[in-house]
């Protein structure tokens, strides 16, 4: 969607169960975000899959999702959209200065560890 940069984080599974072990081992108390360090862009997630990104503007798929609710097919609702346009990013900062816990895996690693573990479920 036009407008809709913002990168997407990750996080390995692997992880959240680090940090989760850490918090029981006596880390600091505290709310921090657990992701992966980096993000990825949407372009760079459709090159990781060997596919195209189409841009589209948001008005366009606003008056998709009106027509598709008026069909009575509609799946996605305009919220989800203006959530993709506008989402926040997760930043693991506190997670590494303060709660002490670095995550092992990179977003782009855990992105590509999914996407390999996905194609080899499907054979391609």
């Amino acid at each position: 969607m036009a407008g809709a940069d913002s990168p997407f984080v990750f996080v390995w599974d692997q992880d959240v169960i680090g940090a989760i072990e850490h918090a029981l081992d006596g880390a600091r108390l505290g709310v921090y975000n657990v992701a992966g360090d980096g993000a990825l862009t949407i372009r760079e997630i459709a090159a990781r899959m060997g596919k195209r990104c189409r841009v589209l503007p948001p008005w366009l798929l606003l008056a998709a999702l009106w027509l598709g609710k008026r069909l009575g097919r509609r799946s996605t609702a305009p919220q989800q959209l203006r959530f993709l346009r506008y989402r926040p990013v997760l930043a693991n900062q506190r997670l590494k200065s303060v709660f002490g816990y670095r995550p092992r895996k990179t977003s782009a690693e855990v992105f590509d560890l999914w996407w390999q573990a996905r194609c080899a479920r499907s054979g391609s």
